[in-house]
């Protein structure tokens, strides 16, 4: 019983260099979780722009693809980011680019069809031989049979071009219209 009142009297605690040691350990422990973390969160921030760019460049080009296909004719192609076309209902749709956003005019209301668009270039050919991926270009909007869209996308939200959230997604597709007479 004397010994249980001697040590709680005992009022010694620890040393200095014994709190400065667990302080520094904390301190690493701490360190290690903090760069695991960031490095998890900077991971997640690649992949979800990643997806974001291709996800967004995929829907805005399967669109297009689908109407060019079944375009009966393309009307006008005053550069190699805008082009009009009439569809298989003889409606006329133009497709623009517009600083970084693809615009769909149809009966003359212009609907954004994607933005964060780095590049968006149009090819027209006049004939096009899918076995050697060659073809005839052509500026004669009569004459154009199939069109190879290419279009690089990227983040909407601004990100620094030095940063690693900055991702971009290639696609292209060559479109042979149907409908063309």
């Amino acid at each position: 019983m004397k010994t249980m009142i001697r040590l709680a009297r005992d009022q010694r605690g620890f040393s200095l260099a014994e709190l400065l040691l667990v302080i520094a350990l904390l301190g690493l422990m701490l360190a290690g979780l903090v760069t695991v973390q960031m490095q998890g969160q900077k991971a997640y921030l690649i992949g979800s722009h990643r997806v974001e760019a291709q996800q967004n460049g995929r829907v805005a080009l399967e669109l297009m693809v689908r109407e060019l296909r079944s375009a009966q004719s393309v009307t006008f192609i005053p550069s190699a980011t805008n082009m009009t076309f009439v569809d298989e209902n003889g409606s006329t749709i133009q497709y623009q680019l517009t600083g970084s956003v693809i615009n769909r005019i149809t009966g003359g209301v212009s609907t954004p069809l994607i933005g964060g668009v780095v590049t968006f270039d149009l090819t027209y050919f006049s004939d096009y031989d899918g076995a050697t991926n060659t073809g005839t270009t052509t500026a004669v909007a009569g004459s154009v049979s199939s069109v190879r869209l290419r279009l690089v996308t990227g983040t909407e939200e601004s990100v620094a071009s030095y940063a690693d959230a900055n991702q971009r997604a290639t696609m292209e597709m060559l479109v042979r219209l149907r409908n063309h007479v």
